[in-house]
């Protein structure tokens, strides 16, 4: 997020033309206190979305984690042995065929050595009874969405809607020196990864997990990567680096499970804290050996959608932040759907 708010900056450029940025920031500063879920919404797709098409970005791209760096087909399983607190929505099956999309959130043409954000989409098949996915309940997958840092930059969602409309409209340096805190999450954010295979993820934001535990989300690489496969000087080296691991060999991550214990101890709304519970290993992430340049791959991730609203109703997305984020996701996949000519339903089965 830390890069991409240079994108935000050139998407609202003709706005902060016109002249008229108090008045657009005003309204969108209004607009946050009244309804943050529609204003978080408007800004990241009416207006940033909107841009980068009016642009003519072409395929119309996703408003944030446009830079792709591969896309894997992949087994994510469960382990029988988990607990039965846990074993409820995706956690009670067994196996599932998964596509996984890496990405950075910032420019495709930015180097990787601009330190952006690296998050992870993996795409479920085979998932069985309803979704909260108000368009396609039935349609048999659910996302899983994470990053590589273990915290978000504001806590609540309208924070979000705060940070966003400064960001786009406002002056961003007065609000980072106003938000301390929100600056040094930022600064953490912008760390040097040197695989996508070889860093680490977290859901940042909690989820439910059946009627009762309330969980987060980590990917833990099990044999990472040592070193890069890239030439060095590689502007594109992430891209180059998993294409080179995956073809000659399988890659695999740990999934775990981070409990609840208490609301001082670990708070569903509020993303900038740290839960200090431990992490339990309940299955693992295998992506197989595979060429990522076969014709048609590239062009099938990309055509993808990820919500982490997209997901049984046991293991639903917890939180005022998760809130925006169920209609910002679907409003811009839909955007970036019709506008590229692709119809806007999930997929069947898995390619």
């Amino acid at each position: 997020m830390a890069k991409s708010l240079v994108d935000l900056r050139a998407a609202a450029k003709n706005l902060l033309d016109d002249g008229v940025p108090a008045a657009a920031h005003q309204a969108a500063k209004t607009a946050c206190e009244v309804s943050f879920r529609e204003e978080t919404r408007r800004i990241f797709v009416d207006v940033v979305q909107a841009r980068f098409i009016a642009a003519g970005q072409r395929p119309s791209p996703r408003p944030v984690f446009r830079k792709v760096h591969g896309v894997a087909k992949g087994t994510l399983r469960i382990d029988l042995a988990l607990h039965e607190r846990y074993r409820y929505g995706l956690f009670a099956q067994r196996e599932f065929t998964a596509w996984v999309r890496f990405s950075s959130d910032t420019s495709p043409d930015a180097p990787d050595s601009s330190n952006a954000t690296i998050g992870i989409g993996i795409k479920l098949f085979g998932v069985h009874g309803e979704t909260l996915d108000s368009d396609d309940p039935d349609s048999g997958t659910a996302d899983l969405l994470m990053q590589n840092h273990d915290r978000f930059f504001v806590d609540t969602g309208r924070d979000f809607c705060a940070f966003s409309d400064a960001a786009v409209f406002g002056d961003f340096d007065a609000y980072l020196a106003a938000n301390p805190e929100t600056k040094a999450v930022l600064d953490e954010m912008a760390k040097p990864e040197t695989s996508v295979l070889a860093a680490t993820y977290w859901s940042v934001l909690p989820y439910a997990c059946g009627p009762e535990a309330i969980v987060k989300y980590r990917l833990r690489p099990v044999k990472a990567p040592n070193g890069s496969l890239a030439a060095e000087g590689d502007p594109h080296f992430l891209r180059t680096d998993v294409e080179r691991h995956l073809l000659g060999g399988e890659a695999s991550f740990e999934l775990a499970l981070q409990p609840f214990s208490t609301d001082d101890e670990t708070p569903v709304d509020a993303a900038t804290r740290r839960w200090p519970t431990p992490f339990q290993a309940i299955g693992a992430l295998t992506l197989a050996q595979q060429d990522l340049k076969a014709t048609g791959q590239a062009a099938y991730g990309d055509n993808l959608s990820f919500n982490p609203w997209r997901t049984p109703d046991a293991n639903r997305p917890l939180g005022s932040i998760a809130d925006a984020r169920q209609v910002s996701y679907r409003s811009a996949a839909y955007m970036r759907r019709t506008t590229n000519g692709v119809p806007a339903v999930e997929p069947g089965r898995p390619r």
